[in-house]
């Protein structure tokens, strides 16, 4: 098959990709082993080059050569990331790409014990959901060059390369060794698509796992949008719109006080209240608070529950680490630190069908909001900030009371065999024991929210509907 038969299949190209696709093709050819080389192998090559300029556009090729992305020190410990035009391409570059396509994720290498848990996140086996890898992306709709972005608190960095792409690696500083944290991140960019990635890596993967996991990550264009492996990315030119200080993410407001009249349908242990319209009530049965979970079921509570407990079986206290944050010139470092008595939180709640319609895989929830009241207000409790002669700028709980979401349950069913109650019939009374952590310091300000859609970090409208329940001690 010749070149010149190539325009009775395809639409006409300006000859300077026909170029670039024979170029292609000839540095395939050559690189290809001799007994390898024959016109299926040709035919192949050359079909799947042309199918890529057609789906992806000339700025594709162009771009894996035009653009790199480079690292800059800024200070002791910051950087600057960006994405350059190649010296060795000057003058052949396009202001912005004409076409981004959409992209499958590839992920050709997870080490041994890591699996996916989603598209884009991975964690290991023994510890699902926490740790592992998270990828993000931005598809660069104003030109792969306008991608720039700065890090401080920085302890290494590095460039590194995989293939045709170029990516940095970061490593923060772990100031609490037994947590794991999300200590790495690395980019890298895809200019051949316009898109690039974030890699968030937590500290249970080495720096070496790390990269290679990065190394191995694909983006193939494809036609389809609806794919399980289609990757779902922010455009760059939103990540850089200035947020609303008022706005969490997703545009809704943060509301963290109210009128104390709003929490007028509080309940109290041993009410019943509906829950929905489709007939279910719940009733918080009973709470009973304790120094170990000897009140739980030892095959429901997972590993992490169980290490907060010392050899006698009592919960250890959490540890609060005072930390003044890091910026270009400077680490994180920890400040001081205090230990403060942990609490089981456990409850027992009843869910009531009374409707006359069997009720199905009934989702439930549980969180704890920890509120108080000031001045005719009802306030979220804040977190702890430094008073004026503080040096440090952010506590952190090392315990499992900072997780508000409940961390036991002992009903379990649906697809995934988690926080679900498979069937109530109408009149049927099915009863969940849920367990949270909290501080000694929390006891006073503790409320129950079982609102299915959480919410205890802010009120909303529905769980002040439903009505918190007043745990407070």
């Amino acid at each position: 098959m010749g070149f010149e038969h190539l325009k009775h299949d395809f639409p006409e190209m300006p000859e300077e990709i026909r170029t670039m696709i024979r170029t292609e093709v000839e540095k395939q050819l050559k690189s290809e082993p001799a007994r390898h080389r024959s016109k299926r192998t040709v035919r192949r090559t050359l079909a799947a080059s042309l199918a890529a300029v057609m789906l992806c556009g000339a700025t594709v090729f162009a771009g894996v050569s035009i653009y790199r992305m480079q690292l800059q020190k800024t200070g002791e410990h910051g950087v600057r990331i960006d994405i350059a035009e190649n010296p060795e391409a000057a003058g052949n570059t396009d202001e912005a790409p004409a076409v981004i396509p959409n992209v499958r994720l590839e992920v050709g290498y997870l080490p041994q014990g890591m699996v996916q848990t989603e598209l884009g996140k991975y964690s290991f086996e023994d510890n699902l959901y926490q740790g592992g890898v998270s990828m993000t992306f931005f598809r660069m709709d104003t030109g792969d060059d306008q991608f720039e972005i700065q890090h401080g608190d920085v302890l290494t960095s590095e460039e590194f390369t995989t293939g045709e792409y170029q990516g940095v690696y970061l490593e923060y500083p772990n100031l609490y060794e037994n947590d794991i944290t999300f200590n790495q991140r690395l980019y890298v960019a895809y200019t051949d698509v316009h898109y690039v990635m974030e890699m968030y890596a937590a500290s249970d993967v080495s720096k070496d796992e790390a990269l290679k996991i990065a190394e191995n990550v694909k983006l193939i264009p494809t036609e389809d949008a609806t794919g399980e492996d289609i990757v779902v990315a922010q455009n760059w030119s939103d990540s850089q719109k200035a947020p609303d200080p008022l706005l969490e993410e997703g545009g809704v407001e943060t509301v963290t006080s109210v009128a104390a009249e709003k929490m007028a349908n509080t309940h109290k242990p041993g009410d019943s209240f509906p829950l929905d319209d489709q007939g279910l009530a719940v009733k918080v049965a009973d709470v009973q608070i304790s120094d170990d979970i000897s009140l739980l079921d030892p095959s429901l509570a997972d590993q992490d529950l169980k290490e907060e407990t010392d050899a006698a079986g009592k919960l250890r206290p959490a540890t609060i680490q005072y930390v003044k944050e890091g910026n270009a010139d400077a680490l994180s470092e920890e400040v001081s630190s205090r230990k403060v008595p942990q609490k089981l939180i456990y409850a027992t709640v009843e869910y009531t069908n009374t409707g006359s319609e069997e009720l199905t895989d009934v989702l439930f929830f549980g969180s704890l909001a920890r509120i108080r009241e000031a001045g005719g207000q009802v306030q979220i409790v804040p977190e702890e900030t430094p008073s004026g002669s503080e040096e440090w700028d952010r506590a952190i709980n090392h315990g499992l009371s900072y997780i508000q979401e409940m961390i036991y349950y002992d009903v379990h069913g649906g697809e995934r065999n988690n926080n679900y109650i498979a069937s109530i019939k109408p009149g049927e009374t099915v009863t969940v024991h849920m367990a949270f952590l909290a501080t000694e310091e929390e006891l006073p300000t503790l409320y129950l929210n079982l609102n299915p859609s959480g919410g205890s970090y802010e009120f909303s409208d529905s769980s002040l509907e439903i009505g918190y329940v007043d745990i407070r001690q």
